[in-house]
């Protein structure tokens, strides 16, 4: 099954921070900052007028755990109590209130609008309208916190925009991370441009300032510190542009699980429990996967049907008839390549509904 051919739009190009006006009316950027002061200051008393004492899950930056800060859950108005007292300073810089699921939490609130450079999201699209957990967060973090050295869940985009504060990124193209790995392959919890340059990596250093956006692409590992008192919006996402490097990243998790079990490969749905244990490994698995894919084309599918010119309204953002050909052309290559390359080997059921929706998207395209 060839691929059908359409120019992309190149989003694995290297990592960039740019200024971005919009965010400047934003509910956030206007209301929650001080900016009468020098430095600014999170205006704390505005915040408790406007959001509940919320639990909030906050990073102790001076614990590990795993591959992570140890996290607990605190009252909003406790940390924002931390954060404005002078007596606490080693603690200020140690809690970081981060991967804060404010939006969602408080859907009627809307302190922010998605930047339109960053508006193609199928994975926030497909869980917020299934009402499931979304990846959209809010980051407080006084100076000296830090979030450790890592990749972007399942290989994700990511977008962070600062509302006040500098933050100081370190990135590294895709592969350049391996001149770090130990001898067991695992990666350091934290770098720093000395052992950077120790190991010779190819490397970027961003300044990010308030009012910029930082794009992260797929697969490109990061650290960043908080050099002053922070506030950011951050999303992951998923699109038409990275869906393959999601779906290459989950093969490759599958192929560790079965390496992991390969003496159990005799046993009864041997292959359904290699599923179970991806998911709970990757954070998703096959199912997980498609249930996006196939929900997008769905929806793209629907629309492009329809002859009565009303807009394709999405959870953020309205969209063109181009963008939803793009999307349908991004999920039949994915397909056809499964397909091709039989990576459904083992689950006939999935290898015969991709070739369903082929069949599907190509119809739907001639017709346009």
């Amino acid at each position: 099954m060839a691929q059908i051919e359409i120019e992309p739009f190149q989003a694995d190009d290297p990592v960039a921070s740019t200024s971005y006006s919009e965010d400047e009316n934003w509910e956030c950027f206007i209301h929650w900052i001080d900016r009468s002061v020098n430095p600014s200051q999170l205006d704390v008393q505005y915040l408790k007028s406007k959001l509940p004492n919320l639990s909030v899950p906050v990073a102790d930056c001076e614990t590990q755990r795993y591959n992570a800060h140890e996290k607990i859950e605190v009252k909003l108005y406790d940390f924002l109590d931390s954060w404005q007292s002078t007596s606490e300073t080693s603690k200020r810089s140690r809690y970081y209130l981060k991967d804060w699921h404010l939006r969602s939490m408080v859907p009627e609130y809307a302190f922010y609008e998605t930047p339109h450079f960053f508006a193609s999201d199928w994975l926030n699209e497909y869980l917020l309208d299934q009402g499931l957990d979304d990846y959209r967060f809010v980051y407080l973090g006084a100076s000296g916190t830090w979030t450790a050295f890592h990749a972007d869940v399942f290989g994700s985009f990511s977008w962070s925009v600062n509302i006040c504060g500098q933050k100081l990124w370190y990135f590294l193209p895709p592969s350049e991370e391996q001149k770090l790995a130990d001898g067991l392959r695992n990666l350091p919890f934290r770098v720093t441009e000395q052992s950077l340059q120790d190991a010779g990596v190819n490397y970027y250093t961003v300044q990010q300032q308030p009012g910029e956006a930082v794009f992260v692409p797929t697969g490109w590992y990061h650290q960043v510190l908080n050099v002053e008192d922070a506030v950011s919006v951050n999303h992951n996402w998923i699109n038409g542009c990275n869906a393959k490097n999601l779906w290459k990243n989950l093969r490759s998790a599958l192929c560790d699980v079965r390496r992991e079990i390969d003496d159990c490969r005799d046993m009864e749905n041997f292959d359904e429990h290699c599923q179970l244990m991806l998911k709970a490994s990757f954070g998703m698995n096959y199912a997980d996967f498609f249930d996006i894919i196939y929900y997008i084309a769905d929806k793209r599918l629907s629309w492009l049907s329809r002859d009565d010119g009303v807009e394709m309204k999405q959870y953020h953002y309205t969209m063109g008839r181009n963008h939803a050909v793009f999307d349908l052309v991004s999920v039949a290559n994915l397909l056809s390549e499964a397909v091709e390359l039989n990576h459904f080997a083992a689950y006939r059921e999935m290898q015969n509904t991709a070739v369903c929706y082929l069949e599907q998207i190509k119809q739907a395209i001639a017709s346009v």
